[in-house]
């Protein structure tokens, strides 16, 4: 027989405590505006036994944000708890990259120390707490216009309710399957076809995934891999396969990409793109604010030096290892020939948003606009997310990885540019910072107070 344990009444809850549920907070600590939203309660509820990290960490390559950008949220906050971090020693390890991309794994650490200092912010607070080790399992409205969310505590199962006027969403991204069955190369999915030897990128570029396939080419005759995808991923983990290739010797033609759109550059300006023989862009491919190209779009960092090198850009001499191929629509046996040929196929077709069942108030499904197809966003472009119809549902927000988030044009970026704008800097700058204002700005005054009582009131109906 369940446990139900009392509810707990705040402002906000923030389902996952990864680097994008910590993002509005860090944003609203620059601003100066993070002691009033925890003034109304705020609530962290994460599954793993600590927050800050999530899954960054995980990833055997390179950041394509600087190092500067990775700690920027910190070095600007005005709360004294994150501001100490500056002299943190895995905050000095990633700012000793500078304008460079930092590894992935250096990441994680920080973050750690970030969510550490939070969790001490939160708790501190005497209207909000950290719940780790909780696994939120849905979240419905009331008649009242608030929400009940109901989440599990891991370790004996006991549950509870917690009742907030809003929801932030920040469960992550996943790879779903059925992408892989519906994404065609000459009119075939590529499951089930190669399902002997597909991996999705999630996997791939994990230190694990990476010795897996090194084993599996060291084992083969042909020793090669296609990686089917054209984002930033795509071109990472064709970088870090070429580094296993290195350490064993391999031969040429080791790494086919398969990419549909074109691959994108980033520079500072149109004028120095056309220094560099660069014109693949147009005015609408130019962020009005800052004049950048490609600016969401493009590649940066170590994945632009190499995909620069790749495309002979600038003189570039491109590397035999790796060969590039712009698949078509319809008939497209090269693509074919290549897929077959390979001893691994790396799926990098990106993420799609994890989310929790949404009820109304009368207890039926609110179907979210994400459901609907594999392009559709859970957001708009004010973090709101989406119903089936494409409204926004009033209280419930989302950030981070496959959110879907695409830059209004206060943040810039390219007109163009029709993706999702992800990345740590977004998160803790500009996309934490609609959030924040958001609860702000439509917090009740005063702030909730605990009521005992609404445990009877709001736990058979999620019960039930």
């Amino acid at each position: 027989m369940s446990t139900y344990l009392p509810v707990i009444e705040v402002e906000t809850v923030i389902v996952g405590g990864g680097p994008a549920g910590l993002a509005p907070l860090v944003s609203a600590s620059r601003t100066g505006s993070l002691e009033k939203i925890l003034s109304g309660g705020v609530a962290i509820v994460e599954r793993g036994p600590a927050i800050g990290a999530g899954n960054i960490g995980k990833y055997a390559i390179s950041s394509d944000s600087t190092a500067e950008t990775f700690v920027s949220g910190i070095f600007e906050s005005l709360h004294p708890r994150l501001a100490e971090l500056r002299d943190h020693p895995a905050t000095e390890m990633v700012f000793a990259h500078g304008k460079g991309s930092v590894p992935l794994a250096m990441v994680g650490p920080f973050m750690a120390a970030v969510g550490a200092a939070l969790h001490d912010i939160l708790e501190a607070s005497p209207s909000s707490s950290v719940m780790t080790g909780h696994e939120a399992l849905q979240t419905r409205r009331t008649d009242d216009g608030m929400w009940q969310t109901e989440v599990r505590r891991a370790a004996d199962g006991a549950t509870r309710t917690i009742l907030s006027r809003f929801v932030v969403l920040a469960t992550g991204g996943h790879q779903p399957a059925s992408r892989l069955e519906n994404y065609e190369i000459a009119g075939e999915g590529l499951l089930p076809r190669y399902a002997d030897k597909l991996i999705q990128s999630d996997e791939a570029l994990t230190p694990a995934g990476l010795a897996a396939i090194g084993r599996r080419l060291a084992a083969s005759r042909n020793r090669h891999v296609a990686i089917v995808g054209s984002s930033s991923s795509a071109m990472a983990g064709a970088r870090a396969l070429m580094r296993i290739e290195y350490q064993q010797g391999f031969g040429a033609d080791l790494v086919t990409v398969l990419h549909r759109r074109r691959l994108r550059i980033f520079y500072p300006s149109a004028a120095a793109a056309l220094a560099d023989g660069y014109d693949e862009f147009g005015p609408d491919d130019i962020c009005p604010i800052s004049g950048f190209v490609f600016r969401f779009a493009g590649f940066r960092l170590d994945t632009r030096e190499f995909a620069m090198s790749a495309l002979g850009i600038g003189g570039r001499r491109p590397d035999s290892r790796l060969r590039l191929h712009r698949l078509t629509t319809g008939s497209d046996p090269e693509a074919v020939a290549i897929l077959e040929d390979a001893d691994v196929i790396v799926a990098a077709l990106g993420y799609r948003p994890r989310a929790l069942p949404v009820w109304n108030a009368v207890g039926d499904p609110i179907p979210l606009h994400a459901a609907g197809s594999s392009d559709n966003p859970l957001v708009d472009d004010k973090c709101r997310v989406l119903d089936a119809a494409g409204k926004p549902i009033a209280g419930l927000l989302a950030i981070g990885l496959a959110a879907g988030f695409i830059s209004p044009e206060t943040a810039g970026g390219e007109p163009s540019f029709f993706g999702q704008t992800n990345g740590l800097w977004q998160w803790q700058h500009d996309v934490g910072a609609i959030i924040a204002k958001h609860v702000e700005e439509n917090a009740r005054v005063p702030p909730f107070s605990f009521d005992p009582t609404c445990a009877a009131r709001f736990v058979p109906a999620l019960a039930g």
